[in-house]
C-alpha cells in the first residue's frame, strides 16, 4: 500500500498556475489562429485549399521560403458603437499554417485564386519530381 501526503494549499496553488498557463498560451495576445485546410497532390501539383471567410484577397499572405508554403493575415475585429454585442464567435486576431513541399516544385508557376472564402493555391512540380514510367527491354 502506497500513501501520500499532500499538502491541499499547494494542489490548488498548482493546478492555478497550471490554469493561468492555459489562459496564457491560448488566449493571449501573441495567438495565432489555425484555419481548415485540403492538401491533395496528383504527378503535376499539389493543391492546397484553405477556407478562410469573410476575407478578400489583400487581406490574406503566402509566401514560398525554402520549400515551405506559408499562409497568413489577419481577421480584424468588426466594432459596431451602436449596439451592444450580446455574443461575438466572429474570428479576430492574426492566423497561420505552413506546409513543407518535399518535391521539386516549379516556384514560378505557383497561381493562387480565391472564390467564396476558399482560397486556392496550385503548386506546379518540377519534371524531376513527376513520376516516371521505365520501359523494360526483353532480352
Amino acid at each position: 500500500m502506497t500513501l501520500y501526503v499532500a499538502n491541499p494549499s499547494a494542489i490548488m496553488e498548482a493546478r492555478r498556475r497550471m490554469m493561468r498557463r492555459l489562459f496564457e498560451e491560448n488566449f493571449g495576445a501573441d495567438r495565432v489562429m489555425s484555419f481548415p485546410v485540403e492538401l491533395s497532390e496528383t504527378d503535376e501539383a499539389y493543391t492546397l485549399k484553405a477556407y478562410l471567410p469573410g476575407l478578400t484577397t489583400e487581406q490574406v499572405n503566402i509566401e514560398l521560403t525554402n520549400g515551405v508554403l506559408s499562409i497568413d493575415g489577419e481577421y480584424k475585429a468588426v466594432e459596431d458603437e451602436k449596439a451592444e454585442k450580446l455574443m461575438d464567435e466572429f474570428p479576430a486576431g492574426r492566423f497561420a499554417r505552413s506546409f513543407e513541399l518535399a518535391d521539386s516544385i516549379l516556384e514560378d508557376k505557383i497561381s493562387a485564386s480565391m472564390s467564396n472564402g476558399v482560397l486556392t493555391v496550385v503548386v506546379p512540380k518540377a519534371e524531376e519530381a513527376k513520376p516516371r514510367t521505365i520501359k523494360i527491354v526483353a532480352k
